[in-house]
């Protein structure tokens, strides 16, 4: 189902969905308060969602949809700094993915952007959504104090699903937390920056996009780009961030893999490796080499995850030393420090 309040971009919208082979759009809806109605009468597989829209938003809608109606939900947006920040909160209220809408066919960008909207709404489609309560959280004054020794870093990765998850565990440790954080999240390039400020808002670290050649610091979340490889070097007795651009042989990027591989060559068992919801086996080889490093490792367990693909792969190849939920991996990650 297509929701757009634009008659023009939904009519191309529509015509470019189902220019996919089996893909049918089986209805249209002009604003959230129509978009809520056709999804409870025609049970779409997925929605494609716009934000902007009279009546009702596409952000409230899509939070009556996941409240009344679980439905994989696909948001296609702008690039104006107010959609991509409605993103963000789309994404925390259950939506799936972002994806930015398509430019006109004599674009020089149009083929990929094609071929992301469809592979995103192929993808979602499939994806079993389950409504859930925001984890509660220990207190801060409730969580283990044991502080030593401390790891050097957290490395944490995730896809489908993952801002929602990343924003929950961030939330729940405190500015002073005392180990680094560095963190991939599988999404368009374009939206990483809101995305750094969404999970600045949402917790009492400092959250900031990584740069290359910076230190890592305690009390503060490195993000890595969308459109750059990530790696963990020691720099003069410093742990400091490498940007690299992806090889023309890797499917992801960023790359869980690649960070989670470079971080135990660089700290060995001194690190805690992370892997939350999303789809694919991205995130699993580099967890496992982390874990014969000797470091510690988490893996989200399925009831928790929005979509099981990624600790799945990680528990099915030994990588996952701990499988906990959403709601106990902050508590884990302290008494693992």
């Amino acid at each position: 189902m297509v929701v757009e309040d634009s008659p023009t971009i939904r009519r191309y919208l529509v015509e470019l969905i189902e220019e996919a082979p089996g893909m049918i759009v089986v209805g249209q809806a002009r604003d959230g308060e129509e978009a809520v109605r056709l999804t409870q009468s025609l049970r779409p597989d997925v929605i494609s969602m716009d934000l902007q829209m009279p009546h009702m938003d596409g952000l409230q809608a899509i939070r009556q949809i996941m409240s009344e109606c679980s439905t994989p939900i696909v948001v296609v947006s702008q690039l104006l700094e107010r959609d991509v920040a409605l993103s963000m909160e789309a994404l925390g209220a259950g939506a799936l993915a972002v994806v930015s809408k398509p430019p006109h066919r004599s674009h020089s960008n149009f083929a990929d952007s094609l071929r992301t909207l469809h592979t995103n709404l192929r993808a979602m489609a499939g994806v079993k959504v389950v409504s859930r309560r925001q984890p509660r959280y220990p207190s801060e004054h409730s969580l283990p104090s044991k502080l030593n020794p401390l790891p050097q870093m957290i490395a944490i990765a995730a896809s489908t699903g993952g801002p929602r998850a990343l924003r929950n565990v961030l939330a729940a440790l405190p500015a002073d937390f005392p180990v680094p954080i560095v963190l991939v999240q599988h999404m368009p390039p374009e939206f990483i920056p809101g995305l750094v400020r969404w999970l600045d808002s949402h917790t009492a670290l400092q959250v900031n996009l990584a740069e290359d050649g910076a230190a890592l610091q305690t009390g503060t979340v490195l993000v890595a780009p969308g459109d750059q490889q990530l790696r963990i070097i020691q720099w003069r007795n410093t742990l400091t961030i490498r940007l690299t651009a992806p090889a023309e042989d890797e499917r992801y990027c960023p790359s869980a893999d690649v960070l989670f591989q470079s971080v135990s060559e660089a700290c060995g068992a001194q690190a805690i490796g992370v892997i939350l919801t999303g789809m694919g086996s991205d995130g699993a080889a580099g967890l496992l080499a982390l874990r014969e490093a000797g470091a510690c490792t988490i893996a989200q367990d399925e009831s928790s995850s929005t979509v099981y693909g990624m600790p799945r792969a990680a528990v099915a190849n030994g990588a996952a030393q701990h499988i906990t939920t959403l709601a106990e991996i902050p508590s884990k990650i302290w008494d693992l420090l």
